[in-house]
Parts: C-alpha cells; structure tokens; sequence
C-alpha cells in the first residue's frame, strides 16, 4: 500500500526551464497519477485563497467535492485564513462538513502569531492532524519558536513541510532554500524530532526531496532513526526543477527504494504512519 499524503488539483506555476507557464491538474489527472504510481489513498490539501501567487489550488469545497468523487480514495484536509476575523467560525464549520485535517496551512505569519495560536487551540481541542508549509520569513515561519507551540498543543499531529524546515536537517543553513552538501551537522529537524512526538515531517516537494538526496547515506541513518514520523507525499501536482512533475515521475518513490531501507521502515514511511495519522 501506499498513501501520498500531500497532493492538490488546480493550477500550479512552472519554474522549470523547460515549461514555461502555468500547470493544470484536475481529478481525473490525480487519480491517473495514483492508478500509474500505484497510491492507493491520498490526503488532498487545499490552501488559504491567494496566498501564494504561484498556485491556485482547488478550495475548501472543491476539495471536499472531489474526494466524495473518488469513491473513498482522497481524504479532504481543509484550510483556513487566520488573518480572517470568522477564522474560528468557518474553521469549524468546515471540520463539521467532514474534513479530516487541517492543511495545508500555508500561511504569511509567525508559528507563534495570536491569530495562527487562535486556531491551533480549536485543533487542539479536537486533536486533528496539521499539515503546515514552513518557509523563512514567507509562511508559518521561524523554525526556532515551534519548540513551545509543539508543547502546548499537545493533542495536534503536526506535519511538517516545505523548505523552511528541512533546510534544518543540518546545522549549518543560510538563506538557501535547498542547499547541497552532506549533511555534517545535525540540526532542529532531529532536536525537534526526538524531543517531541506530535510532530511529523511529510518528504513532498523539492524541499523534502532535496534534503534527503543532498546526503544519501545519512538520509538513509535518518530515516530508520525516524521511521516512525515520516510520511511520504509529493505535492503532485508541482514541478521538479528538471521539469518532471512530482508523483508521475516518481522521484520520491525511487528514492526512497534506492536506499535499501528495512523493509518495516519503507512501509511505515509509504503508508503505516498515515494510517496512523488518518485512524484508517
């Protein structure tokens, strides 16, 4: 079995060199990609409206549409704006309509902003998983300040994602998004892991990908050390930088199996953890 926990359907914008323009994904391009790749389920995200101007995802309610018409295989995460005064309101509304989770939470604040800890007590109330996209100084940013939000919410199953944190798998970070190098230094990523167990770490994207291929033979250390709290994804429908899009040209999946992991390891990472996750 596998389960990608992190796609999307809508528009996406391309900054491969080799496609120029913007990416369009729906339903039915989802399911191929699963039918291909062999995904049995997938959690399907939708972001707050407009927040990044590089992407234009399906909503709230086109993703809860398209998972009743997946016949059980998309299991519906929803989103909202903190910045928004009904934030609370239609945050538990839309727990009440069926959605899962909460995610992706891409949002343009501080992990420790009122507003943003405003919603994390409602998702602590209810103890639903939170899928967030972490990026410096951009979206639910400073890495360094989710050491007290993860030991107040206790009861959310935290995801974490994007650049802003698996740049921190090393000690040693600039401003670059992806760097390269082997990693020398062991960094947040791994003290946050090990000193918290409600928090997770989703591989989708470049940012996941780049941090484990960067160092082969330690990203293979890492994930038997953290079998147990990660989760594969891809954040199909995005585009890798050689022009392949994530999911259809496998990249993650072959990484992963080019590690030669246990074999318990490589299925609590493909789909134990997000049956975990997900109580299915």
């Amino acid at each position: 079995m596998i389960i990608d926990f992190h796609v999307h359907v809508g528009f996406v914008q391309s900054f491969s060199p080799r496609i120029k323009g913007w990416v369009w994904a729906d339903l039915c391009d989802l399911l191929e990609y699963m039918d291909e790749v062999g995904v049995d389920y997938s959690v399907i995200h939708s972001t707050p409206c407009w927040v990044d101007p590089y992407s234009r995802v399906a909503s709230n309610e086109e993703v809860l549409r398209l998972s009743e018409e997946s016949d059980g295989r998309l299991i519906p995460f929803c989103c909202v704006d903190p910045r928004n005064s009904r934030a609370v309101e239609r945050f538990l509304e839309l727990m009440d309509m069926g959605f899962v989770g909460l995610g992706e939470f891409k949002v343009p604040l501080r992990v420790d902003d009122p507003r943003v800890i405003r919603l994390l007590e409602i998702a602590d109330d209810l103890g639903v998983p939170l899928l967030f996209h972490m990026e410096d100084d951009m979206y639910f940013y400073d890495i360094y300040a989710l050491d007290n939000i993860l030991g107040r919410f206790r009861r959310i199953r935290f995801i974490a994602h994007g650049p802003g944190w698996w740049k921190h798998i090393s000690g040693i970070v600039d401003d670059e998004p992806y760097p390269s190098g082997s990693i020398v230094k062991e960094g947040m990523v791994q003290r946050i892991l090990r000193r918290y167990d409600n928090i997770f770490a989703d591989i989708s994207a470049i940012s996941g990908l780049n941090a484990l291929s960067r160092d082969p033979i330690y990203a293979r250390r890492f994930l038997v050390e953290f079998s147990d709290r990660i989760l594969f994804g891809t954040d199909f429908p995005c585009l890798n930088n050689d022009g392949g899009q994530l999911g259809t040209d496998r990249a993650h999946l072959d990484f992963l199996r080019s590690l030669n992991l246990p074999q318990s390891v490589l299925e609590n990472i493909l789909y134990l953890n997000a049956k975990r996750l997900l109580n299915i």
